[in-house]
């Protein structure tokens, strides 16, 4: 008659400890899942990077070309450096930026500024 009327306590040793677990357990695999995919968003983040900084100092130069000027034969943004070229072949010039293996090449069609 206790058991229905609740006042007999059931033996509640362990639960706390059986909590803990599975709340760590479930943590342990949130962090899990987590850092990996961080990690690997930080990689393509950098290598964006460099990307748009290869296309940013292939417009930079020739803009330096359109005006009359010299190119830059090096480009240093934080601690990447960039190796710049210029090319002529067939009356077209054209850019090409170099970094670790990865090359940008930019054509020129015009190097002539047109005001409206």
């Amino acid at each position: 008659m206790d058991a229905i009327n609740g006042n007999k306590r059931f033996n509640q040793e362990g639960y706390i400890l059986l909590e803990s677990l599975i709340a760590f357990l479930l943590i342990t695999l949130c962090i899990g899942f987590y850092l990996p995919m961080t990690a690997n968003l930080l990689l393509t983040i950098k290598k964006e990077k460099i990307e748009v900084d290869l296309v940013r100092i292939a417009y930079e130069q020739s803009q330096k070309i359109a005006l009359g000027q010299d190119i830059d034969s090096t480009w240093q943004t934080g601690e990447i450096t960039y190796g710049i070229n210029l090319s002529e072949t067939n009356q077209k010039k054209g850019i090409h930026i170099q970094y670790n293996g990865r090359k940008k090449k930019m054509d020129i069609l015009s190097t002539e500024i047109t005001n409206p």
